[in-house]
């Protein structure tokens, strides 16, 4: 488990399936995010096989003052050879938005990937129009690479992706 002031982040079990399936399949959380409806059968299925692959961990966000799960997030690609990994992440709770979790929960997967795993390179890739998480990466400090125009089909049309990234070096100046 990894913990900041709000929220913690947990290992994604069977149990968490049904929630994910849930957000995932509201097209207003949806639309954030790079992949089409899911079924509980194949979401399980997934997690099945993700539990056993040392290139991701896939995590479930819940308040601190419960264990109900508000969403979810994952470090996925981890390459230790070129020492980089990227993260995702889903507020699924309506409810919960505005509440300034995406950005705790960034800050956690930035401790993990550089601290724990101690990798040198963290980056993602979002939206182009999903402002919330552009102003998300910046006020942390990543730095945009790069538009990529037209990178992704989605719901009937092409769809510019961004990524930002950030350093070892710059992460351990702005927070240790």
């Amino acid at each position: 488990m990894i913990q900041d002031e709000n929220i913690y982040l947990r290992l994604m079990e069977k149990r968490d399936v049904k929630y994910k399936v849930k957000w995932v399949n509201d097209p207003e959380v949806r639309r954030t995010l790079f992949f089409g409806e899911i079924s509980e059968i194949g979401t399980e299925q997934w997690l099945m096989k993700v539990t056993t692959d040392n290139t991701r961990m896939d995590f479930v966000i819940c308040e601190n003052n419960n264990d109900i799960p508000v969403g979810f997030a994952s470090v996925v690609n981890i390459d230790l050879k070129n020492s980089k990994a990227e993260t995702y992440i889903c507020i699924g709770e309506k409810t919960c938005w505005g509440k300034g979790y995406g950005k705790e929960v960034k800050k956690l997967l930035m401790e993990y990937v550089f601290i724990q795993l101690g990798l040198n390179r963290l980056y993602s890739f979002n939206w182009a129009e999903n402002k919330k998480m552009i102003q998300i990466n910046k006020n942390l400090g990543f730095k945009l690479e790069g538009v990529l125009r037209q990178d992704t089909y989605s719901n009937g049309v092409y769809k510019d992706r961004v990524i930002f990234s950030m350093l070892k070096e710059d992460y351990l100046k702005a927070y240790k």
